[in-house]
């Protein structure tokens, strides 16, 4: 009997741009998952100070939040296919080459200056994705490439093996050697495989003569106008307390648990195979059953919260004796939280976001998130530079507060039902 997996029988059905997008995906997923979880003790290992790294990470969420201002204007302007190639190469060519032969501070700065160009290919990559594809096809296409960067997770104890034999910074820097070029390939061999949508081709002619800032700030009225549903104005600040807490435990975890529990560099790398197992058995046997609408929220929404607050507690409470199961305790809770809240939270905002010009009050709303987060990394960073506890004690008060903001998200989307039902 022939296997007939939904995921399978949408992977074999691809064609045309939805098959040079997935199929060409792993080249660049699993290098990026090999050296993500080791970029931040790489940079100390190279000589940078704490807060030295909160600054470069700073700079480059608001870099990202200027080339995400501007990356739909850019893709509309000169076309999806020619700025995914232009752009795949300078923001992860030119960054994995930078970080491979890296010296000191001002080559990580220069690295994420190029790197924060990565939103012009997000943007193009969606859409080359969702134009002129088979839209049945949508949700078991994003659930291949979420799948595929969890799958990378199963490949990075081989980096652990490479650190443990050769050491942290010789590993690394073949690493992303490696990196550059299976990016490089992937974006080249993207570019040849795939064709211009017709959306494409209709938004450049429309395009054609219009700055790009017209182009770009064109929904800041519409936006301004949805703020004003209480429902959309809660989920954006959930949202910003969410991303500030992601890019601080992505940035400073690694340096506090090496310095304050004494973990080796190489075991790192079974953190994400943890992660991956567990995301995706939450994603199999959970998500299908989260409902927005005619569901409730309240459920999934306050123990993704609290199960954040679970593992940073179990972290804090247990030093300075605490044992490695500490450790692995909390990356479980960290994972079932990550794969319950990150859908959650984009369904949700999925359903508060107006349908007219959704394109520009995404990428508006996007921005705004950046913009909040970019110096609170940064404080953050200096607080490490004092102690390396202090990062986590920050995320555990961002925590609470966002405890008290889902409290009253749950309270408006309650409200809502109740009065849809009147």
């Amino acid at each position: 009997m022939k296997y007939s997996h939904p995921l399978w029988r949408t992977l074999r059905s691809l064609e045309g741009n939805q098959k040079a997008c997935v199929f060409l995906e792993p080249l660049w997923a699993i290098p990026y998952n090999l050296f993500l979880p080791f970029a931040s003790i790489y940079m100390a290992a190279i000589g940078l100070q704490d807060k030295q790294i909160g600054m470069v990470v700073s700079l480059g969420l608001g870099m990202q939040l200027i080339w995400g201002l501007f990356s739909g204007a850019i893709v509309n302007k000169y076309g999806r296919r020619r700025m995914m190639l232009l752009f795949g190469l300078l923001s992860w060519t030119v960054p994995c080459l930078l970080w491979a032969t890296a010296k000191g501070y001002p080559f990580f700065i220069l690295a994420v200056f190029f790197n924060s160009m990565q939103q012009v290919v997000n943007n193009s990559f969606s859409c080359l994705i969702v134009e002129d594809g088979h839209s049945e096809k949508l949700v078991n296409i994003w659930a291949i490439l979420n799948l595929v960067g969890l799958f990378s997770g199963f490949i990075s104890p081989l980096v652990g093996l490479c650190i443990d034999r050769f050491t942290l910074v010789p590993t690394m820097r073949l690493v992303y050697i490696v990196s550059m070029g299976f990016m490089s390939i992937k974006f080249i061999l993207q570019y040849r495989m795939s064709t211009e949508s017709a959306e494409g081709i209709s938004c450049i002619k429309k395009c054609k003569g219009q700055p790009l800032a017209s182009i770009a700030f064109g929904g800041l009225y519409e936006f301004f106008i949805a703020l004003k549903q209480s429902r959309l104005l809660l989920c954006v600040i959930l949202g910003i307390v969410l991303t500030c807490y992601n890019n601080i435990q992505a940035t400073f975890w690694p340096l506090f648990i090496t310095k304050a529990y004494g973990v080796r560099y190489a075991l790192l790398s079974v953190f994400p195979l943890v992660t991956s197992i567990t995301s995706i058995g939450v994603y199999l046997l959970v998500s299908p059953h989260i409902k927005i609408r005619g569901g409730t929220i309240r459920l999934p929404l306050l123990a993704g919260m609290g199960l954040h607050m679970l593992g940073l507690m179990a972290l804090l409470l247990f030093l300075p004796m605490g044992a490695l199961w500490t450790i692995f305790f909390d990356v479980f809770c960290e994972a079932l939280s990550q794969a319950v809240l990150g859908p959650l939270l984009e369904a949700m905002m999925s359903i508060v976001i107006p349908g007219k010009e959704r394109a520009r009050i995404n990428s508006l709303i996007f921005a705004v998130m950046l913009l909040a987060s970019t110096p609170v990394v940064g404080i953050a960073g200096y607080l490490s530079q004092v102690n390396r506890t202090l990062p986590m004690i920050m995320n555990l008060c961002l925590i609470v507060i966002g405890i008290f903001i889902s409290l009253c998200v749950i309270h408006t989307f309650e409200a809502q039902q109740i009065e849809a039902c009147k």
